[in-house]
């Protein structure tokens, strides 16, 4: 059953409605071999134009991974913002990087820097980036000390082709990104690639040894940290290097640990998340769509 909702834009066209309307259709897309999909769709209603003044087509969903870059949370407001600290440079779903240049103020909050940067970004749709509604609906927050940056697509991946994906840059001039902590960020593309990997003994290890035997060496590499465990004790080492179903330890452990023990790789994580979309429910999902419409259409016309 289609919804029809009534959208407005309160702070520029308070009196002007328009309508944006939700389903479910099930389609075939020619990625999925002749297999029928359900697809969440939005479409605005007839007339409706663009902030370009372009026809809104409509917006098809699958999936819900929506990429992200998240800022170290290091750096405390209030912020700064001065003619020599204002820009840095973006880049949405593998495009060209963009400058953005921040409104100059001191003793600025998050939130109004979030703001700030969100305007910036999604203004790219009517010039450099016109037409990409990655940048048109990407949104910015300010949330436990650090700034989200959430791309305005979802897709099935976090890399490679059809990826949603941020990334950040310095500016090429007058940089923000260090004082802003953007310079350190954790990203949901440079996360997603780095996966999990698990081996075990294959024979007793014996206390102070310099060596384990292990199952598989696929994923492990000289200079990484690893954890190891029998289920009572656990310790943590670096490789120093492998070799064929050998891991070498730059700093030997100080327990025996039997065939079957459970190793694994450490590898960095996002502190303030799981690697996972910021969009987790129907809900959160059917809002993008509204939004994604609602950012396209024309108020004044």
């Amino acid at each position: 059953m289609a919804l029809t909702e009534n959208i407005r834009d309160l702070i520029n066209y308070p009196s002007v409605t328009k309508t944006v309307t939700l389903d479910l259709q099930k389609i075939i897309p020619i990625d999925e071999e002749g297999d029928e999909k359900y697809v969440l769709y939005s479409a605005a209603g007839t007339g409706s134009v663009d902030v370009n003044g372009d026809a809104i087509g409509k917006i098809y969903i699958r999936n819900f991974k929506a990429g992200y870059a998240r800022s170290s949370g290091k750096k405390n407001s209030p912020f700064n913002v001065t003619s020599g600290s204002k820009t840095f440079r973006i880049s949405i779903d593998g495009s060209s990087y963009e400058n953005i240049t921040l409104n100059e103020g001191n003793g600025l909050t998050g939130e109004t820097v979030s703001d700030d940067m969100q305007n910036k970004i999604n203004a790219l749709y009517s010039t450099t980036q016109s037409g990409n509604l990655a940048f048109l609906n990407a949104t910015v927050e300010f949330k436990n000390n650090a700034f989200l940056l959430v791309a305005g697509s979802v897709s099935n991946t976090y890399v490679g082709t059809g990826k949603s994906s941020v990334a950040l840059s310095s500016g090429t001039t007058n940089d923000i990104s260090i004082a802003l902590g953007l310079d350190n960020s954790y990203t949901s593309e440079a996360l997603s690639s780095k996966q999990a990997t698990e081996t075990v003994l294959t024979s007793l290890y014996t206390a102070s040894g310099s060596a384990l035997t292990v199952e598989s060496i696929v994923g492990l590499s000289a200079g990484e940290a690893i954890t190891i465990s029998d289920g009572i004790n656990r310790e943590y080492s670096v490789i120093s290097g492998v070799a064929t179903s050998t891991i070498n330890l730059y700093v030997p452990l100080n327990n025996n640990y039997a065939s079957g023990s459970v190793v694994q790789k450490i590898f960095e994580r996002d502190p303030r998340a799981e690697l996972a979309s910021p969009y987790t429910t129907i809900d959160d999902i059917t809002r993008f769509s509204l939004r994604s419409i609602a950012n396209q259409i024309d108020f004044s016309s």
